[in-house]
C-alpha cells in the first residue's frame, strides 16, 4: 500500500513542482548564454532597453531560485495538512492504510523533491559564475579544482567523512521534514488558530535545533582555529559530524514519533 501511496502523491505533485525546477532550468540556460557571449554583453551596456532587460531576468532568476528552495518545503508541508488534517483527512484516514504509510508515502515524495530541487539549484547557480569568467579564468577555474583533488591524500579518514557528510544531509532532510510534519500535527491539537499554532511550534523548533546544532560544532570550528593544537582536524571533523549526525537522527526519530503518536491517537480533524 506504500507504494500506491507514493505513487499517487508523485502523480499529484510532480506537475507544479516539476514546472518550477524547469523553469530555474530554463532561466539558467539563457543566463548562461547571454553571459558566455561577448557581444550579448556588449550590446546591453549599449542598449538602455536590453539593459532593462538584463536587470529584469536578475531580479526574476534570483527570485525563482529563492522560490524554489523556499516553496518546495512550504508546498509540501500545505499538502501533509490539507490532506491529513482537514476535510480531506476523512477520507484519507478510512483507507485501509497505516499512518506509518500516510506518513513515509509523503516523506519520501518530499525529500526526493527536494534533493531534485537543491541539486537544480546547485547546478545553476555554479553554471551561471562559470559562464561569468573569461575564457582564461575557466582555465584556471579548471586547473585549480583538478590540483586540489589531486592534492588530497585520501586516506580512510577522508572517505568516513565524506561517507558521514552524505549520510547527514539525508538524515537532515528527513529532521526537516518531519519537524514540518511534528509541528502541524501539535498545531492540529489547539482548538483554534490551528495554522498559527503550527507556525508558532515550527519556528520554535528551528531555533531549538539550530541552537542545539550550534553548540555541538563549536567544538569543531575550536579545534579548527587551532585552539586545541593537540587535536587532528580530522579527527575532530569526523567526530563532530558524527555528533551532528546522531543530533539529526534524534530529532528526526522524535519528530516522526510525535506525528505518528499524535495523528493515531489525538486526531482532531477540521
Amino acid at each position: 500500500m506504500l507504494k500506491k501511496l507514493f505513487a499517487h502523491e508523485w502523480k499529484d505533485t510532480w506537475r507544479l513542482v516539476g514546472l518550477m525546477n524547469l523553469i530555474v532550468i530554463g532561466l539558467t540556460i539563457i543566463g548562461s548564454v547571454f553571459l558566455s557571449n561577448k557581444t550579448l554583453k556588449n550590446a546591453v551596456g549599449e542598449n538602455e532597453m536590453l539593459a532593462v532587460a538584463a536587470v529584469l531576468y536578475l531580479v526574476f532568476y534570483i527570485v525563482s531560485v529563492f522560490a524554489l528552495s523556499f516553496i518546495v518545503s512550504i508546498y509540501f508541508y500545505i499538502r501533509f495538512y490539507k490532506n491529513l488534517y482537514t476535510d480531506q483527512g476523512y477520507l484519507m484516514h478510512t483507507l485501509p492504510v497505516s499512518s506509518y504509510a500516510l506518513i513515509w508515502s509523503k516523506t519520501l515524495v518530499a525529500v526526493i523533491w527536494s534533493v531534485i530541487s537543491i541539486f537544480v539549484i546547485w547546478i545553476a547557480v555554479f553554471s551561471l559564475m562559470f559562464a561569468a569568467m573569461s575564457p582564461s579564468d575557466r582555465t584556471e577555474f579548471i586547473q585549480d579544482i583538478t590540483y586540489a583533488f589531486q592534492s588530497v591524500e585520501w586516506d580512510a579518514r577522508i572517505i568516513v567523512i565524506i561517507l558521514e557528510f552524505v549520510v547527514m544531509m539525508a538524515v537532515s532532510m528527513l529532521m526537516s521534514v518531519f519537524m514540518g510534519y511534528a509541528a502541524i500535527s501539535i498545531g492540529q491539537l489547539f482548538k483554534k488558530q490551528k495554522v498559527l499554532g503550527a507556525v508558532g511550534i515550527y519556528i520554535g523548533l528551528y531555533m531549538l535545533i539550530q541552537t542545539i546544532m550550534s553548540y555541538s560544532s563549536m567544538f569543531l570550528t575550536m579545534a579548527e582555529s587551532g585552539r586545541f593544537s593537540d587535536v587532528d582536524p580530522l579527527n575532530a571533523m569526523m567526530l563532530m559530524l558524527l555528533i551532528l549526525l546522531i543530533v539529526a537522527g534524534a530529532f528526526a526519530t522524535g519528530f516522526y514519533f510525535i506525528t505518528h503518536y499524535i495523528m493515531e491517537n489525538q486526531l482532531n480533524l477540521e
